[in-house]
């Protein structure tokens, strides 16, 4: 019994009760290891779950010990711990506590003060009252929030902030009398939104190849080409060509049956130096809109202003009385030459001329191109060129209206002066729609950009001789300064917009490609012929190759299409000559 006893006494004294699963709440604070080991501060007074207490001792408020096990090392320590009333020695979990439940105080930099003060600014801004905020403002009939805006209360002495709410763009531009196009292929804006008119440029001609809503036109537009052929002959060159003016036209009608007013149509702008070209392609979509049943007071076509392009737009509006648009025009000289032209439309590209003069910084040195960039913005330098345009076109009752395209942001529409439209893609749309809040802006100093946008315009004379000098080379006639912009902005959008053509016409191209193999292979004979010369070229190359000579191909071989494999199968035939075979 002693023994027993005894055996009871050791063991009660080596046992440590094992803390039961608590689920593990979350603790503040970045540090997760035992600090008051680290930095000497107090223990931990967080009392820790543990089983059912012990019978009461004698004091109700004894010293009770607690058994820890420190994270890194396996020595354990024991800590006291006051007036724990209830706690019996138990081994703490490996999960360490902090030693206060308040976090660390944060590091403050002047960088966090500085975000710190926006956010403060952001959050005590004014907020839109609630009755500007309607269906009809947005437009697009969504439900307005049902949460109302408080109105905070000034305090005296308090500066009065230059922030207030305004009218959506959109209504903002239609109360100056400016035009909103659609350079979009959403149907559901085009359906929903009040457009002036609608724009088709090569990005979007690429783009609706992209879109399962258009791209069935371009099928439609292939087909048709194929249809329409010549004699049956396979040129793939003309087909293609035809291919894309029905795709254009096909992509054009589902957009007037959307919206009301002209429709932006184009040439294919690898035709740029070629005016006979131009004025062909132009009357050719112009009658195939016709059989669509869309005359030409809807129809407007869009060639690049380059020399060619001005000869071009001078012949379609003189000879058949069809209305252009001038695209990629750098400025007033620029300008005054297209609507000698007698162009219907003139259209600056803003985000290709803002390019433009920002490359017409002359010095080298990158500080002083960064402070002149700084005093004299390429934005703001383009915004004046069209201002002067804008002016000038007022002040010599010119009719050639002048539209805007390609704008970086929305709110840059506001600002143009006195244009006639303006072209939004669908996100500018929708930013136009909704009502936004209007900064006082910081008024800025002309002086430093010479001379104002008006005293340019009744300096520059009109009519001019840009076009009777030297049988239409306008480019070596305008000013040098003019004329290095006018050159930077006609090639930027001349290089985008091959590119973008090119690989819309790759696009179709490959489509036409397996419709032509898929007619072949009907007539064996047809086939046969089409692809004589690639089976005897791999025939050459197998034989020799077999003899163990270096073979070199002597055309291009079309293994991947689908008539060649086709025609080329060699399940029954025999294969080729082994070497052994060939040593025997």
């Amino acid at each position: 019994m002693s023994e027993r006893a005894s055996s009871d006494s050791s063991s009660n004294e080596d046992f440590v009760p094992q803390t039961p699963d608590m689920p593990v709440a979350t603790l503040r604070g970045k540090r997760r290891s035992n600090a008051h080991e680290q930095n000497g501060s107090s223990p931990s007074r967080i009392p820790v779950a543990s089983p059912p207490p012990p019978p009461p001792a004698s004091t109700t408020h004894a010293t009770k010990t607690v058994t820890t096990t420190a994270r890194v090392t396996s020595v354990s320590k024991v800590h006291n711990l006051q007036g724990a009333k209830g706690l019996r020695s138990v081994t703490m979990s490996s999960i360490p506590f902090p030693t206060s439940s308040a976090p660390a105080p944060p590091v403050l930099t002047a960088t966090h003060a500085g975000f710190a003060d926006i956010a403060f600014r952001f959050l005590n801004m004014p907020r839109i009252p609630k009755a500007d905020v309607t269906n009809s403002s947005l437009g697009l009939g969504k439900r307005s929030r049902p949460s109302a805006t408080r109105a905070k209360t000034k305090v005296d002495g308090q500066k009065s902030n230059n922030v207030q709410a305004t009218l959506p763009l959109w209504r903002t531009l239609e109360a100056k009398g400016k035009g909103v196009i659609a350079a979009t292929l959403d149907y559901e804006l085009l359906g929903t939104l009040p457009y002036a008119g609608t724009m088709v440029t090569p990005g979007m001609l690429r783009e609706g190849l992209l879109r399962p809503d258009t791209a069935y036109h371009a099928w439609v537009g292939a087909k048709r080409a194929i249809e329409e052929r010549r004699d049956g002959v396979w040129d793939l060159a003309s087909i293609l060509k035809a291919a894309l003016q029905h795709y254009l036209v096909e992509l054009g009608a589902s957009m007037l049956d959307r919206v009301e007013g002209p429709h932006y149509t184009f040439v294919d702008p690898r035709l740029h130096d070629n005016p006979g070209a131009m004025a062909k392609y132009a009357m050719k979509l112009v009658k195939l809109f016709a059989e669509k049943g869309y005359g030409r007071d809807r129809i407007v076509v869009t060639i690049p202003a380059t020399e060619a392009g001005v000869q071009a737009a001078r012949t379609i509006e003189r000879k058949y009385h069809v209305q252009t648009n001038l695209t990629l025009v750098s400025g007033m000289h620029h300008a005054a030459v297209c609507a000698e032209a007698e162009a219907t439309y003139i259209t600056f590209c803003y985000q290709e001329l803002s390019d433009a003069y920002g490359r017409k910084l002359s010095t080298g040195n990158s500080f002083f191109k960064a402070w002149e960039a700084m005093l004299t913005p390429p934005k703001r330098l383009a915004g004046e060129a069209i201002d002067a345009t804008t002016t000038f076109f007022n002040l010599h009752e010119i009719p050639s209206r002048v539209l805007v395209a390609n704008l970086q942001n929305a709110s840059d529409a506001e600002e143009l002066g006195e244009i006639d439209a303006v072209a939004f893609t669908a996100e500018q749309s929708l930013r136009a729609r909704a009502p936004a809040l209007e900064v006082t802006p910081r008024q800025v100093s002309t002086t430093a950009t010479g001379t104002s946008a008006k005293q340019r315009a009744q300096e520059a004379s009109y009519p001019t001789v840009y076009l009777k000098a030297r049988n239409g080379a306008f480019l070596s006639s305008i000013p040098p300064d003019v004329r290095s912009v006018a050159k930077e902005t006609l090639d930027t959008g001349l290089k985008d917009m091959t590119k973008q053509m090119s690989k819309a016409a790759a696009h179709v191209l490959e489509f036409i490609q397996g419709e032509a193999q898929l007619a072949h292979i009907v007539d064996d004979l047809a086939l046969q012929q089409l692809y004589e010369e690639d089976e005897k070229e791999v025939d050459r190359l197998a034989y020799l190759e077999a003899a163990g000579h270096e073979a070199e191909p002597l055309c291009q071989v079309r293994m991947y299409d689908v008539g060649f494999r086709l025609r080329y199968s060699t399940w029954d035939t025999l294969p080729p000559p082994s070497r052994q075979d060939l040593k025997k």
